[in-house]
């Protein structure tokens, strides 16, 4: 149940608005940035923040959502969960890794670098730092570029998790 009421789009300031009407992602009319706009001075910079992330990014687009999923499951986000299970399809992550996301990270239907970038989510979520080992594992298998894209991705979605509990933002 939304805490907050979503900012009417009439109401927006008309830079707002128009980002969040006229964006060139399919994800710019969602209730988070009706919800987001309430911070008119901060929706703008949230939006290509996350687009950057989604868009821009060298890190692969299975790892990223992999990712994000186990985010969504570790904070209990149904919203966060509901979006990116429908872009994780997208980018090809099979069913079998989005329903073992939320059972094993471990789960033998994940290869090596996803079972560490699973790792690495779920201690950074939960722990804030990681350890040493995963740290070192990552490593392995990813650049600096994407192992600061990943970390970049894990924050800001356990940001957006937080954000969609605490104002309660319904999937749409």
């Amino acid at each position: 149940m939304t805490r907050l009421p979503m900012m009417p789009l009439e109401e927006m300031p008309e830079k707002t608005r128009n980002m969040i009407t006229g964006g060139k992602s399919q994800l710019s009319v969602l209730n988070i940035n009706k919800m987001m706009a309430h911070a008119e001075h901060s929706v703008r910079h949230f939006m290509r923040m996350g687009n950057s992330l989604l868009t821009q990014a060298k890190l692969d687009a299975r790892l990223r959502e992999l990712s994000i999923l186990r985010i969504a499951y570790l904070c209990d986000s149904r919203y966060e969960w509901y979006q990116h299970e429908i872009v994780a399809k997208q980018v090809g992550v099979p069913e079998q890794q989005i329903t073992a996301v939320r059972q094993d990270r471990d789960s033998l239907v994940f290869n090596d670098q996803e079972r560490a970038v699973l790792r690495y989510t779920e201690e950074v979520t939960v722990n804030v730092k990681s350890s040493e080992e995963s740290f070192a594992e990552l490593s392995q298998f990813l650049s600096h570029q994407e192992l600061v894209e990943l970390t970049l991705t894990i924050g800001f979605y356990n940001m957006v998790a937080r954000f969609l509990e605490n104002t309660g933002v319904e999937i749409e």
